[in-house]
């Protein structure tokens, strides 16, 4: 027996020492494709670095990061633990129906950034004086949630929705009951993947048009006779694996398959982006990528303007990444397009209100509670 524990910890300690010194000597990856992201770089070595704490925290990450082979690493624990019935693992929740979901529980939800962000969007409404519509995106987990595993923790979502509602009024519009719908067996998206994504985070083609047509039945536009058929979606890649699966590695989870309303894709426009200027919103070379959803735009940039040649007014969009989807949809609505993400943008967005007729964001739940806004010069710091 002690015999072979030696061997047992002989092993190990050759395939940790392989291992380490394989991850040293190998160069490091800046950015992983597979997971949209930088990766942790190698930590700098100082005398308060080290005092903090802020050392050991950095090089545990540098590690995690770097291991050599880390992929195959992620990819063996996901299947492993996928065989042994763990549906909790990395931060996503593998439900019933085969897709994931990400896992945001109380301690992911920051309740006080939540707050100061929608009393920020309160006080551009109130500040620009033009007509303000916010549209909060729902998690996926509240929308799937009688897929999700037994005990799968997650934060009170009817809270935030109560809360957004206390500080926004009827400016708020609530996509829960719609998407709730959209998602149920035999609707229309549902060959599609449903309305979010089985491998990703965000929303589908289908989600988007549910959440064009709540928008529309807000402001007063008879929409009974409009269908998911009527917008021609166009298939635009039938191969997406999203942020969800790259966090799990696990072939289970399928492919997606990206949409566009047909009708948006052969819209005459101008897009400016970064002083460049385009013909198109759909950015087609980003199909053959990781990240096919950047197909809509190339990405996120702080401003983006459209002008199109059909639609009349203007519009002021404050986002996140799930109006890239969503904007194709207003095309034929308006003549210019205003995208401003927060993350990005760092101008006064209530000067960007004059000429507008109306102010439209579209943000995730998720999002609201971790991204800090500087909307309004009064609120910058």
């Amino acid at each position: 027996m002690k015999k072979n524990n030696l061997i047992l910890i002989s092993v190990s300690a050759v395939l940790l020492l392989a291992l380490s010194i394989g991850t040293l000597l190998k160069p490091d990856v800046d950015f992983s494709p597979n997971e949209n992201r930088y990766l942790q770089k190698a930590p700098e070595v100082s005398a308060q670095n080290i005092l903090s704490g802020q050392f050991s925290e950095d090089a545990e990450s540098y590690l995690s990061d770097q291991i050599i082979g880390r992929e195959k690493w992620v990819g063996l624990k996901g299947i492993t633990e996928a065989g042994l019935g763990v549906r909790d693992m990395n931060g996503v929740y593998l439900c019933d129906d085969g897709r994931a979901v990400e896992r945001i529980t109380e301690e992911d939800f920051d309740w006080n950034q939540y707050a100061r962000n929608l009393n920020q969007l309160a006080q551009v409404r109130d500040d620009a004086g033009i007509p303000m519509d916010v549209l909060i995106v729902p998690s996926a987990a509240s929308i799937y949630e009688e897929t999700l595993p037994d005990h799968a923790l997650r934060f009170d979502e009817e809270k935030a929705f109560e809360k957004a509602e206390a500080i926004l009024g009827d400016s708020l519009i609530d996509l829960r009951h719609t998407l709730k719908e959209g998602a149920a067996e035999g609707s229309e998206g549902e060959s599609n993947g449903g309305v979010f994504f089985k491998s990703d985070h965000h929303w589908t083609n289908y989600g988007a048009f549910l959440g064009y047509k709540t928008w529309l039945s807000h402001l007063g536009v008879n929409t009974s006779p409009m269908t998911y058929a009527m917008t021609e979606p166009e298939v635009l890649s039938d191969d997406f694996h999203g942020t969800l699966y790259s966090k799990v590695l696990l072939n289970t989870l399928g492919t997606d398959t990206i949409l566009a309303p047909a009708y948006s894709r052969r819209a005459e426009c101008t897009v400016e982006i970064d002083g460049e200027t385009y013909d198109s919103i759909y950015f087609d070379q980003k199909l053959v990528e990781k990240d096919k959803y950047a197909v809509y735009f190339g990405g996120n940039y702080d401003r983006v303007d459209i002008t199109c040649m059909e639609g009349d007014g203007a519009v002021l969009i404050i986002k996140d990444s799930f109006a890239n989807s969503f904007v194709p949809y207003l095309m034929g609505d308006y003549e210019h397009i205003t995208m401003v993400d927060p993350r990005y943008f760092r101008e006064d967005v209530t000067s960007l209100t004059s000429g507008c007729d109306r102010i439209l964001v579209i943000y995730s739940i998720k999002d609201l509670a971790e991204q800090k806004m500087n909307l309004a010069a009064s609120l910058m710091q």
